[in-house]
This record gives structure tokens, C-alpha cells and sequence, in this order.
């Protein structure tokens, strides 16, 4: 099967930018690259089908004056016919994260000495440790979850369960429900965690958000992770607020940092506090907490 890419490179609200270019090549994915965050955005749109030159172009007409962008003209182009979830995962490194040492099947070096390892083999989830977003909240997680204790944990959105892997090598007491709405997302997940022999404490299972009974029904949760976008998480703040016990965390990811304020405020409205926010690069992790109530006495465990 052919595929096809559109490059173009643009200077503006990468966003909007994004979705009008999306739309108008009829992409799969659309991903956007830069070194500094004073230079142009590189951006690649993936497509299945040839996209059209003239549906672009007004694309490309319609960013420049309606919404004052600088961007080149789109270059439609032939990709290589190469398996490239299986090249790239050939060609990424361990992560040598905090105490973790993340790493693909294809690499034979022993873990190195004082690191906890965690192998992922190439499937079609989102979340092998190499972008900012899966980095921050493995920083924060290794801050944030209690070493002992029975603590309920929730990854939403969970990919390739590697969070929810992190989780459970911090605590080995924990017990983590691992949930994701995608099928695939799953199925490699369930193989993963079963590899990593944490399978004992990961319940993985499908669910948009919270709404799922697996998700209900081990409530309240000591600590969420959920490294998703702005959008969902903004809509899902109430249900992460009444999902949460007294005194439980939150990690929030998958954030620009432009947009980390958008979803600090919307998690304050549910009763949340901020406690922290980590940036790395153009990205943000953030922290926020359940406070407990005043009257109280502190039965929670």
C-alpha cells in the first residue's frame, strides 16, 4: 500500500494550523518537529490516499491571510515503502529515566546496575518513554507514589501501559487499573505488562476515561495518571476530581505548555490544587491534589 506525506513548514499557531492542514490532506497522523522555540514548525502530514495539490494550496492560502501565518507551500511526496514502527523501534535507544531503564526487545545489554527495567516491544500503542509527555510523568510518579502501602491506581489513557508498569515497579503493593479506549491499545498492553511480570497487580481493560464499571468500581483512587491531551483532560476534570480520595494526586500530561494553564484551572474548578508543574522542552507534566477535608480525622488509608 502506498503512503503518502505532505511537508510544510510553518510559523503560527501550530493548532489550528494542524487541523486545517489535516482536513485538507485527508491525513492519518500529523506531527509537528522544531529544535528551538524560535524557529518553524516542520510539519508532516501521513496520508493513505494521494493528497490534493489544489485542496492544499487553499489550505495554505487560507492559514496566510485569515490567520497571518508564514508557511511554505505543501510538498506532496511518496513514502518509502519501510515497516517504520519497526524502524524506529530498531533505531531508539534505552531511556534512562530516574530510576528506569525502558528498553525494546531488540536490545540485548543487561540493565545496568541500580535501574529497574522495563521492556516494550513495538506495537501500535502510543507511549514507549521517548516523548516529553511519558518522561514528565514518570519523573513525577517516582516523586509522587508512596513506595509501601496498599495505594489504588488509575492510568486513563493508558497506551502501552508502560505508566502503569512504572507504578507498579514503585509500589509492588499497589494495584493499578489500567484502561485505554482503544482495542489494539489493549491487547498490547495486557502482552506488555504480562512480559514486565506485572499482570499480577495491572488490571487492563478498555474505557473512555472513567466511564467504564472497572474503572467505578475500584474508586477512590490514591493517585491517576493521565498523559492524554488538553482537550480530554479539561472535559474529564470532574470525573478526575470525584474519582480521586482525599489527599490523592493527579498526574496531568500530554500538554504544550502553552495550554498547561488552561488545564491547571479547569482541575482547580473540580476542587483540585496545583501542587507542581515539570516542563521539559516545549512540554509540561503537572501535578494537582485532592485536598482533604477539613473536618476530617484522617481514616483514609
Amino acid at each position: 500500500m502506498s503512503i503518502w506525506q505532505v511537508t510544510v513548514k510553518l510559523t503560527g499557531e501550530q493548532d489550528i494550523a494542524g487541523e486545517i492542514l489535516q482536513a485538507a490532506a485527508d491525513a492519518d497522523t500529523i506531527s509537528f518537529l522544531r529544535d528551538q522555540d524560535d524557529e518553524p514548525w516542520d510539519v508532516i502530514c501521513i496520508c493513505q490516499t494521494k493528497p490534493d495539490q489544489t485542496r492544499l494550496d487553499l489550505a495554505a492560502q487560507v492559514l496566510k491571510t485569515d490567520f497571518a501565518m508564514h508557511l511554505t507551500q505543501p510538498v506532496i511526496s511518496a513514502v518509502p515503502d519501510i515497516d517504520w514502527l519497526q524502524k524506529n523501534w530498531l533505531d531508539m535507544k534505552p531511556l534512562d529515566i530516574g530510576r528506569f531503564w525502558i528498553y525494546g526487545t531488540h536490545i540485548t545489554d543487561d540493565v545496568p546496575t541500580g535501574k529497574t527495567g522495563i521492556q516494550l516491544d513495538a506495537g501500535m500503542a502510543f507511549g514507549t518513554g521517548n516523548h516529553a509527555t511519558t518522561h514528565g510523568c514518570i519523573l513525577l510518579a517516582e516523586k509522587h507514589i508512596k513506595p509501601q502501602g496498599n495505594a489504588m491506581i488509575a492510568d486513563i489513557g493508558a497506551g502501552s501501559g508502560i505508566l502503569a508498569m512504572v507504578a507498579a515497579k514503585i509500589n509492588s503493593s499497589s494495584r493499578i487499573i489500567a484502561v485505554d479506549n482503544d482495542p489494539v491499545a489493549v491487547a498490547v498492553m495486557q502482552e506488555n505488562v504480562t512480559h514486565n511480570n506485572t499482570a499480577d497487580q495491572i488490571t487492563c481493560s478498555i474505557s473512555d476515561g472513567y466511564q467504564s464499571a472497572v474503572v467505578a468500581d475500584h474508586m477512590p483512587y490514591d493517585v491517576i495518571m493521565a498523559n492524554i491531551l488538553p482537550l480530554p483532560l479539561i472535559a474529564m476534570a470532574d470525573d478526575a476530581a470525584k474519582a480521586l480520595a482525599e489527599g490523592g494526586k493527579i498526574i496531568l500530561s500530554g500538554l504544550n505548555v502553552k495550554h498547561a494553564e488552561d488545564v491547571i484551572a479547569a482541575h482547580e474548578a473540580a476542587g483540585l490544587s496545583h501542587v507542581e508543574s515539570l516542563p521539559i522542552g516545549d512540554w509540561m507534566a503537572v501535578l494537582m491534589e485532592k485536598p482533604r477535608k477539613s473536618s476530617g480525622e484522617g481514616n483514609h488509608g
